[in-house]
């Protein structure tokens, strides 16, 4: 009953997905390995530098934070940041909101770096781009589905998603609305990650 056994695919939708899935995951593993090798970096190192530069809420940048976005253990995130830190990549403050926690920021060497290796996806990003704005809007309506899906289920940590997020109203499928802007969205307006996220659905 493997999604992996070739041929239960013949005859059943589900595990063609997954697999096809799966093979996603390997594009994205080994373009981000690559990219982490070649500046002497694990991947994680180098999901947290990105995470960091573009995240400006000190609440998010606080070890436990980091440790639901990437759905690792606090200790994992903790043992990449002190490696950060000596690298001189990032450096830590005092958190305003609670004296118990510090939150991270690049330092300008870290600035640097993270310039130079966010852009890893640029294959992937080429190959989406390849597709028809109608594949493209069909292709995002699915991934933001089974990632609400996945979200419902505890698999991965909530995202700041329009679809769980408390301003949206729609059906996920044909409409979709945000009472926070007071405006319908059109599907190429629907939000990953939204700064005005507020948890609700």
């Amino acid at each position: 009953m493997s999604a992996f056994n070739p041929e239960r695919h013949i005859t059943n939708v589900d595990y063609k997905i997954v697999a096809a899935l799966e093979k996603i995951s390997e594009v994205f593993r080994v373009l981000l390995w690559m990219e982490a090798k070649e500046h002497k970096l694990s991947p994680i190192q180098m999901q947290l530098l990105i995470f960091i530069k573009y995240h400006n809420d000190d609440k998010q940048r606080r070890i436990a934070s980091m440790a639901r976005e990437f759905n690792m253990t606090k200790a994992t995130i903790s043992d990449s940041i002190k490696v950060l830190e000596q690298k001189g990549l990032i450096k830590r403050a005092d958190d305003v909101y609670d004296s118990r926690s510090f939150n991270f920021s690049l330092t300008d060497q870290g600035s640097k770096l993270t310039g130079m290796i966010e852009n890893f996806t640029l294959p992937l990003d080429g190959a989406i781009s390849t597709m028809s704005p109608e594949k493209k809007e069909q292709l995002l309506l699915s991934v933001l589905e089974l990632v609400h899906r996945l979200n419902k289920t505890g698999i991965i940590s909530p995202q700041r998603m329009c679809y769980n997020c408390y301003y949206y109203n729609g059906d996920r499928q044909q409409t979709h609305y945000c009472n926070l802007m007071q405006q319908a969205l059109a599907v190429d307006e629907l939000r990953v990650e939204c700064p005005e996220h507020k948890m609700g659905q």
